[in-house]
């Protein structure tokens, strides 16, 4: 079962992780084509006062080894961290799945990395406050990523944590107590988690805060060699000094601390490479599982890294038409008619606006030539349209001009729904309502009778030509017209409504509702013009439904750019 857009972009597919802080998802951001974490946490007060501002600080750690930040956002009782997937696997899957302790070349790479990244965060006044397995990634060629600085600095960004605000064996005993915290609170336990890559114990570990606080304060630290024989008495000596319970007894910095313990360690880069071949046989088996997550995706989801293109390519041939319709009937020599519907095709790639523009008033002249009255009802609402949507140059604005396409697949009442499907309510609302216009104008122009929704195909290869009725588009003065318009708009607004939440189910009944809309429209036109039967719209609203059908049926709504 399909669930809801996260913050109406990102679709989730599976379940990364849970933790104290929150649960991480995997999801595919449907405006960038590209998979993201997500990091899900219940919204207190605190995080909604300061989180965004405290994230846009993460956001801002550019660093190789630092997990980016994509985006800080809140729900109705959640607040999004949106971060970089990282594909590889985590300190903590490696070492439940391998039940042994990382060799001294492996350590010295993996320990190498996190300090790199916590004396660049440093640096930069951010203490990260939960390094722990969980929290550091091995990607597939080895390289390291420290994740979740966004969600420390919610607590600790200042320098300060009010509560306690990490993990059990991994927190100091300023941490603890939630005292005033430095670097050297995450020097602590950064050699918490180096004792255990290099013994697969975790000394300091404990049901309670108390337990851990008496484990780090009274108990005896046991020597790492005790585990590990190899490992020789400097690695003791270091860990225990950083692991000193007062802070002014540890290294003065995280590098002080790994430069001295990486000396008795091994080859940071052996250990890279060996880390490639740990990490490809834990993620082997979630290959197939991660490709049938995203195969579970929909055609438009999947689409959506190539809608650039082909909204370019479309508005390309649609500016090139109405520059071709528009200028055919003045006569023009034929390398200077096609020159022109050539440069209308460029800007159409280039700058949709601007292409749009000339077509419109390529197309309105025309029409003007023909008949004044029918280009004033082209020309006010286009140039409106346009000043509103189509200047700011996309191509979507285009869509309105593909409407009376549908016309001449008999199912005209499709539009409005698949502008609900596509765009938020206003946008929707707005541009279905040029799509009615666009759409009725055309159909009465090509001879069609009230309630205008079939177009001649031949209007697309002449529209000029002796069979236009232009004298017809008077009919569209009628008081039905602005109902249907309406219509439009309220269908395609209630449409998107219920498709705002990014699933099939709810695009149904988005459809569902749009096309009450509809129909009650031309029922209630019916009243005011006895011609305007169910025999009139019926065909169209039932292939425009199996056009939905099909639609809905080949992915989940995606929102874009709005």
């Amino acid at each position: 079962m399909e669930e809801p857009l996260i913050l109406e972009r990102y679709r989730p597919l599976a379940e990364l992780g849970s933790g104290g802080h929150g649960t991480v998802v995997l999801a595919f951001d449907t405006r960038m084509a590209r998979r993201v974490a997500i990091k899900r946490l219940p919204l207190s007060h605190e995080a909604r006062t300061s989180g965004l501002a405290e994230a846009r600080t993460a956001a801002m750690l550019n660093h190789p080894e630092i997990v980016i930040v994509h985006e800080w956002d809140t729900g109705d009782d959640e607040a999004f961290l949106v971060m970089e997937y990282v594909d590889g696997a985590s300190l903590a899957d490696i070492l439940d799945e391998t039940g042994t302790p990382l060799d001294a070349d492996e350590a010295a790479a993996v320990l190498r990395g996190v300090a790199r990244a916590l004396a660049f965060a440093h640096d930069n006044g951010v203490l990260h406050l939960d390094i722990k397995p969980a929290n550091v990634l091995i990607t597939r060629d080895g390289r390291v990523k420290v994740a979740d600085f966004g969600v420390s600095a919610l607590t600790g960004l200042s320098g300060r944590a009010h509560g306690v605000a990490g993990t059990i064996g991994y927190m100091p005993p300023e941490q603890i107590r939630a005292e005033e915290l430095d670097a050297r609170t995450d020097e602590w336990a950064l050699a918490s988690l180096a004792y255990e890559l290099l013994t697969n114990a975790n000394p300091f570990d404990s049901d309670s805060l108390e337990g851990s606080l008496f484990k780090i304060e009274h108990a005896d630290t046991p020597l790492p060699s005790d585990f590990e024989p190899g490992l020789g008495h400097g690695v003791d000596d270091v860990l225990l000094a950083a692991l000193a319970p007062e802070p002014e007894e540890r290294y003065p910095s995280i590098t002080a601390f790994v430069t001295s313990l990486l000396d008795h360690l091994g080859d940071a880069e052996a250990g890279r490479e060996s880390l490639v071949e740990l990490v490809s046989r834990f993620v082997e088996d979630e290959e197939d599982e991660r490709a049938e997550e995203y195969s579970r995706l929909g055609l438009w989801d999947r689409m959506a890294s190539r809608a650039h293109w082909f909204r370019r390519a479309w508005a390309a041939l649609l500016c090139g038409w109405l520059l071709w319709a528009g200028l055919s009937p003045f006569g023009l020599a034929d390398p200077a008619l096609w020159g022109a519907v050539g440069l209308g095709a460029l800007a159409g790639v280039l700058a949709p606006g601007l292409g749009l523009a000339l077509g419109i008033l390529a197309f309105g002249a025309a029409l003007l030539r023909v008949d004044i009255l029918g280009g004033v009802l082209f020309l006010a609402p286009a140039i409106a349209f346009w000043v509103y949507a189509g200047r700011r140059g996309r191509g979507d604005a285009l869509i309105p001009v593909t409407a009376p396409s549908f016309g001449v697949l008999r199912a005209a009442p499709a539009a409005p729904l698949l502008l609900g499907f596509v765009f938020n309510p206003l946008v929707a609302a707005l541009s279905a309502a040029a799509a009615a216009l666009t759409t009725m104008s055309v159909a009465a122009a090509t001879g069609a009778r009230a309630p205008f929704l079939i177009v001649d195909w031949r209007f697309f290869i002449d529209p000029w030509s002796a069979s236009v009725m232009v004298a017809n588009m008077r009919a569209l003065l009628a008081p039905g017209v602005l109902l249907a318009i309406a219509g439009w708009a309220l269908g395609a607004a209630a449409c998107s409504l219920a498709c705002s939440r990014g699933t099939r189910g709810w695009a149904a009944v988005g459809t569902a509702v749009g096309a009450l809309v509809l129909g009650g429209t031309y029922i209630a036109w019916g009243m005011l013009d006895p011609a305007v039967g169910p025999e009139s719209w019926a065909t169209s609203g039932g292939i425009a439904l199996m056009v939905m059908v099909i639609v809905i049926a080949l992915g989940a709504p995606t929102r874009g750019a709005e």
